[in-house]
């Protein structure tokens, strides 16, 4: 065989992952490798080198916080959409500031307003900080996704559609923009 094919193939031998070493099934030899498939063991590692778990209670309880914390952003998502609808909705504050239309100061017409918050008003700066968390929030639950356990993906996946029940019927708008992983 040529050396240089050779050297190809060693190399590309050398990147190859090996996660065959860890036990899925639960037993005792738990190891910090990440599964790069779907599974559905106990051993998983959760988003850094402290939360790890070995057994079916730990993992169990890893999945209700995930879940929780999957309700908790559809809930985030809700409340800064609640709150831009009530700073559009509300009149003479000095921090919106509410464009004229064409109707000018005769009242109102038939057109929307738009709402236009200056840089440094107090909703602009509330939104900022929020959008913050939701942004932090939503690369946090991705990650724990691509743990690829299957009870843990389960677990934010029916967080997220709790969380979008007991928050979305109230929502004023079908199109989610505040979502950053469409």
């Amino acid at each position: 065989m040529n050396p240089a094919v050779l050297e190809t193939t060693n190399i590309g031998l050398q990147h190859r992952h090996d996660h065959g070493d860890h036990d899925m099934g639960g037993g005792d030899s738990c190891t910090s490798s990440h599964a790069m498939t779907f599974h559905a063991g106990v051993c998983q590692e959760i988003l850094f080198n402290g939360w790890m778990t070995t057994t079916a209670l730990e993992l169990f309880g890893s999945a209700v916080a995930i879940f929780l914390a999957a309700v908790l952003y559809e809930g985030l998502k809700y409340y800064r959409e609640a709150l831009h609808t009530r700073a559009t909705t509300a009149t003479g504050d000095s921090q919106v500031n509410i464009t004229k239309n064409e109707c000018g100061n005769q009242g109102a017409c038939g057109g929307t307003a738009i709402v236009k918050y200056s840089m440094l008003s107090s909703g602009h700066i509330i939104q900022t900080l929020l959008h913050i968390v939701q942004s932090t929030a939503s690369y946090i639950l991705m990650l724990v996704f691509m743990t690829y356990n299957v009870w843990l993906c389960i677990a934010l996946i029916l967080g997220l559609a709790v969380g979008y029940f007991f928050f979305g019927w109230r929502k004023s708008t079908v199109v989610d923009v505040t979502e950053h992983c469409q």
